[in-house]
């Protein structure tokens, strides 16, 4: 006798690991974001202190960056 499938229950267990494998990424997506924002304060002050090392204004870089980059 030929063996009969459960496509209801098949059709469930697709659906709970494609919803565990979406908080997943959503759960990856904002680790991504906070590390990303880690970075650029992690940049923003190393900027920061090179610039006070060497007397430079944040007002003055950014005239200069403007200048050599455009608006």
């Amino acid at each position: 006798m030929a063996r009969v499938v459960n496509y209801e229950q098949k059709i469930e267990d697709i659906k709970a690991k494609i919803e565990k494998k979406t908080e997943e990424l959503k759960n990856l997506k904002a680790d991504l974001a906070k590390l990303e924002d880690a970075k650029t304060k992690t940049d923003f002050k190393v900027l920061n202190e090179y610039l006070a090392g060497k007397g430079i204004a944040p007002d003055e870089a950014l005239g200069k960056l403007k200048e050599v980059y455009g608006e």
